[in-house]
């Protein structure tokens, strides 16, 4: 942490997020450095360039560190009364993702995104999604 807020002093931004994305370092948007084995990161990297392939890493990443939340910003609940898994479920949504792939996004089962949902729904006062929607933005949730 100190280091993290060493360079955050001098420039550098740094996000946590609730969603697990698969690890990958992109360097200036021109190559990335994907692991031989997701499982077992030790086997070794594999350098990869070219904007067909890079495009979808570049997405993902741009996708999760929207989502995410700032180092050093309450985690739980924020201001607005959300987890940042909450958060994070509801800009899925709400980007048209179903329950499933949010839930594999956020690295957690199918029935925990919907229980997190049936929740918020509650939380709103809402009796649908689109309504959940709506009532969400207008309290600036999303």
């Amino acid at each position: 942490m100190t280091h993290a807020r060493f360079l955050t002093d001098s420039g550098a931004e740094f996000r946590t997020s609730a969603i697990l994305p698969p690890r990958m370092v992109v360097v200036d948007r021109r190559a990335a450095l994907i692991p031989i084995d997701a499982r077992d990161t030790r086997r070794g990297a594999l350098l990869v360039s070219g904007a067909a392939i890079l495009a979808p890493m570049i997405a993902l990443f741009e996708q999760v560190w929207e989502i995410a939340t700032p180092l050093g910003a309450a985690t739980d609940p924020d201001r607005q009364g959300l987890t940042a898994q909450e958060r994070a479920l509801l800009k899925l949504l709400a980007q048209g993702l179903t329950d499933e792939a949010a839930a594999t996004r956020l690295g957690v089962s199918h029935r925990t995104a919907r229980r997190i949902m049936a929740d918020l729904m509650e939380r709103l006062d809402a009796r649908s999604r689109f309504e959940a929607g709506l009532k969400a933005a207008q309290r600036g949730w999303l």
